[in-house]
């Protein structure tokens, strides 16, 4: 029998503990270190929930923008990808059984969520995803889609969870937190969180099966909208092949094939 194989895409702003971008979430804020200690022990609580469940060959990718995930403190068991630039696909390859998506939060503009954004929360306004306005849950899994791979398990605050089930049914969920505004939410223990993440990461995987992997039809078209302090930056990307400028904030990307799509954005 070949090895299990597991991906796990992290980022630090959906994990319990962690409040505001500022003190939490960048590398010049107080409480830094503390969110990465806590990021790390919620994704080492989900690989030994793998590990149980006969999971040995694990890859955790640090997604978020400072950096999240405590290399030192990480699970033994498992690899880390991180630095930047994260080229993609992020190390997805066919051949991995399923993926894990820990510390997730919403799509920008979501109602009651907590740290929301998508993939910047200074720069980028809105994206669109083949008519379907999408935040980082959708694009991590339609990427895992790519190769086959099924997105069994989501970490992150009550919206980012709620996401996810609007897109792949099934896939199993822990609300670490809800945000009662943008910048303010009621958090789970950690120690809470950790339990309930190793239990569903067991069920998940045990239940990978009966859950598909999220697969995005092509032609994909993706519409990027830039906030108007970085408008400058859909003029920079409306100067690359098969970019087009929509409006004075947007581009659009049309490509047959997904990855090349999130190529020329990325």
């Amino acid at each position: 029998m070949g090895k299990m194989k597991i991906w796990i895409m992290t980022d630090l702003e959906g994990v319990a503990g962690v409040f505001s971008f500022e003190e939490h979430a960048s590398s010049k804020g107080r409480f830094y270190d503390l969110s990465r200690r806590l990021l790390t022990q919620e994704v080492n609580a989900a690989i030994e929930g793998a590990i149980e469940v006969g999971f040995d060959d694990i890859l955790v990718v640090d997604g978020h923008g400072d950096g999240g995930i405590n290399a030192e403190e990480l699970n033994p068991d498992a690899k880390l990808l991180s630095g930047r630039p994260l080229l993609l696909p992020w190390g997805l390859e066919k051949g991995f059984d399923a993926a894990f998506v820990i510390g997730q939060h919403a799509m920008a503009g979501t109602e009651k969520a907590h740290l929301s954004h998508t993939e910047s929360h200074v720069s980028i306004q809105n994206v669109w995803m083949n008519g379907r306005k999408v935040g980082e849950f959708s694009i991590i899994a339609s990427i895992a889609g790519y190769f086959d791979v099924p997105t069994v398990l989501v970490t992150g605050d009550k919206a980012a969870c709620r996401e996810a089930l609007s897109i792949i049914q099934g896939i199993e969920t822990v609300a670490v937190k809800e945000g009662l505004s943008h910048g303010a939410a009621i958090s789970i223990s950690p120690s809470r969180s950790r339990s309930l993440i190793k239990e569903k990461a067991k069920s998940s995987l045990l239940n990978k099966d009966s859950i598909k992997p999220y697969k995005v039809k092509p032609p994909v078209e993706l519409l990027i909208e830039y906030t108007e302090a970085y408008k400058a930056s859909a003029e920079h990307m409306a100067s690359k092949p098969s970019v087009e400028k929509v409006d004075s904030r947007t581009v659009r990307i049309r490509e047959e094939d997904l990855l090349t799509a999130f190529r020329k954005w990325f």
